[in-house]
């Protein structure tokens, strides 16, 4: 979700010029953690990369969190456009409460990532951003039924993504 969120918030926000920002924004998050994950799963240390065990995420989820803290400095020293960089604050946001609340909680990544989804499109486009709404319980649902979260866990995901992206458009946007 975070590419094309990155482009649909670029291009709201500074245009056809928001391509290119949003396109460095892709490559700082999604390309350098893809880029880390390879890494990891080249050298062992991560078995499975669509299933990383809850006791081996703290460590990637640490190092993605210092990706986008490190993204949100490169895109703010550069000028990049409010929205953007809250994009980017509220991803460094979610991904180091991650990594703080892992080891405790099987948190839900897909729950976080919708509801943070949902949050900045209506931050971004206001009312017309209130469809995405309909993730949340569209994702909660599936992952459900498919045993992979408790509802203690989603609503955890949920207030981690959505918080965080309040959070970040209330300093930034």
């Amino acid at each position: 979700m975070a590419v094309p969120l990155f482009f649909l918030v670029g291009v709201a926000s500074a245009g056809v010029p928001g391509l290119l920002w949003a396109l460095l924004c892709v490559f700082l998050t999604s390309g350098l953690s893809l880029l880390y994950l390879l890494f990891l799963t080249r050298s062992g240390k991560v078995r499975d990369p669509r299933r990383i065990p809850q006791s081996e995420r703290v460590g990637p989820l640490r190092v993605v969190a210092a990706l986008h803290v490190g993204a949100f400095l490169v895109v703010t020293l550069l000028d990049a456009p409010a929205a953007l960089r809250a994009v980017l604050l509220s991803y460094a946001i979610a991904t180091a409460l991650f990594a703080v609340l892992s080891p405790t909680a099987n948190l839900s990544l897909h729950a976080a990532g919708v509801a943070g989804a949902a949050v900045c499109l209506l931050f971004v486009f206001g009312l017309w951003g209130t469809p995405a709404l309909v993730l949340v319980p569209l994702v909660w649902w599936a992952r459900t039924r498919l045993g992979r979260h408790t509802p203690f866990e989603l609503a955890l995901g949920v207030l981690v993504g959505g918080g965080g992206t309040w959070l970040a458009f209330q300093l930034l946007g």
